[in-house]
């Protein structure tokens, strides 16, 4: 994935991002950091053609996104919202939504890497039950974790999670980040996230502000920048905790 200068502005004329270039690859983890509003979804909005560029260019293996088509592209890409989305099904159909092929031992791998096992398997109908019926009952958490669960299950080169640790536990945030790493091994995982713990194990992480990448670079290399962006962020944020 290369973004080439690209910036977006929305028809009424409001600037949403402006002079990105990014490099994004296979086998890497790769974490959009910055204070909300700084422009992160929309970002990784541009890889699934949720939204388009209205300059630069937008490349994966090379081909510019203009001349791919969308089916194609958003087969390639698994993209978990911050915002879940669950369908009235059951818990095993919602989590093999992506991969209709997986075996029930495949569904419960991925939902015990993403901390969503024992509850499951603590419903009366377990992995069987009837999110139409009990959806209400679960925990914004939990249908995060389902819906990271089908994430890693789709067979997909490019993973992209919104937020994903925002609303679990610390232990289940430590699986996921190892979860994350594995799926690296094959895949291009784009993290939008503000947790340390989640961001500081990327393999390159991205500041943005305003819509604009102030600094790149690995935790340890901008941490180690006096007075820079991210070291700031950081420090305000173990300030807050």
């Amino acid at each position: 994935l290369v973004m080439k200068e690209v910036g977006l502005k929305y028809p009424d004329g409001r600037r949403a991002l402006r002079d990105i270039s990014l490099e994004a690859n296979l086998g890497e983890i790769v974490a959009l950091v910055g204070p909300t509003g700084a422009g992160k979804t929309t970002l990784a909005y541009l890889v699934p053609a949720l939204l388009q560029a209205t300059e630069g260019q937008v490349s994966i293996d090379g081909t510019d996104l203009g001349e791919v088509s969308v089916n194609s592209l958003r087969q390639q890409i698994s993209y978990v919202f911050q915002e879940t989305q669950l369908f009235s099904d059951s818990i095993l159909d919602n989590i093999r939504y992506g991969n209709k092929s997986a075996s029930l031992d495949d569904v419960k791998a991925v939902a015990r890497t993403a901390g969503a096992h024992d509850f499951i398997t603590a419903l009366p109908d377990g992995y069987d039950t009837n999110l139409g019926t009990v959806t209400s009952k679960l925990s914004v958490g939990q249908k995060q974790r389902i819906s990271i669960a089908r994430g890693l299950l789709r067979e997909s080169r490019i993973l992209i999670l919104d937020e994903p640790t925002s609303a679990l536990d610390p232990e289940t945030e430590s699986y996921l980040v190892d979860a994350l790493h594995a799926a690296a091994r094959e895949k291009l995982v784009i993290v939008i996230a503000h947790r340390l713990s989640t961001i500081a194990h990327a393999d390159r992480i991205y500041f943005l502000k305003a819509g604009e990448i102030l600094e790149s670079g690995s935790h340890e290399e901008l941490m180690s920048v006096s007075g820079g962006h991210y070291r700031e962020y950081v420090s305000l944020q173990a300030g807050d905790n």
